[in-house]
């Protein structure tokens, strides 16, 4: 398990990553890219930061990159991302602690410093800062992203069985966080949590992080995996 992000690196990447989507002409915050990342280092196919990103954008996705000449360094802060997840996630370590909080996502937080910032510097204005994404939101936006395009591997399971029914509450845990305010929402917390609960965008947010780790010692499952893509 590694002790911190590597902030500087996380901060490079952002910034590169802007180059390509910039490029494909579609805003991508780091928040998605590793969530989509996260997805396929705990699922059940087998994959690379090179499948994240053709994944995300195509194959042509580095040709922006290599116009300033930074694919390679991309590549190799991308692959030392990619890493750090996989060692939050490492299987050894969340099983000796099941109650510990190993992953450590990169989500931006939108907390009244940055908003302020945000204003005054007319990179948004006070209607849009209003409709900032929940925290966590982007991040399980990428995440879902994944599942959906192996959809195949990830839903092996009969929907009815132990195996699947397992799956659907860690999935929905995720799904939660992104859910807006209202029925849906209101009514998947009073299945889910007791009615002394108070439960906030924060509170769901963590509990999607522990079905990630439950999601990765999942998977590792014969009877979960025996049939799916690798």
């Amino acid at each position: 398990m590694i002790e911190d992000i590597d902030h500087e690196n996380a901060e490079r990447l952002t910034a590169l990553l802007q180059i390509v989507a910039a490029a494909d002409e579609e805003p991508l915050p780091i928040d998605t890219l590793d969530g989509y990342m996260t997805a396929l280092v705990c699922g059940p196919v087998t994959s690379s930061p090179l499948q994240a990103m053709d994944g995300l954008f195509g194959d042509d996705w580095a040709a922006a990159l290599d116009a300033q000449d930074a694919t390679e360094e991309f590549m190799d802060r991308l692959h030392l991302r990619w890493n750090e997840i996989a060692a939050t996630l490492d299987p050894a370590a969340l099983l000796a602690d099941q109650e510990q909080m190993q992953l450590m996502p990169l989500i931006t937080e939108f907390d009244e410093s940055m908003k302020a910032d945000l204003l005054a510097q007319g990179v948004l204005t006070a209607a849009q800062l209003d409709s900032l994404p929940g925290a966590g939101v982007m991040w399980v936006d990428g995440f879902m992203r994944a599942v959906h395009e192996h959809e195949a591997a990830w839903y092996v399971n009969e929907a009815d069985s132990e195996q699947g029914q397992m799956l659907d509450a860690m999935l929905m845990a995720l799904a939660a966080v992104a859910m807006p305010q209202g029925e849906q929402r209101d009514a998947y917390i009073a299945e889910s949590y007791e009615a002394e609960d108070t439960v906030d965008q924060n509170v769901l947010l963590d509990d999607a992080l522990f079905s990630v780790q439950d999601l990765r010692l999942f998977w590792l499952q014969p009877s979960a995996s025996d049939d799916a893509v690798h």
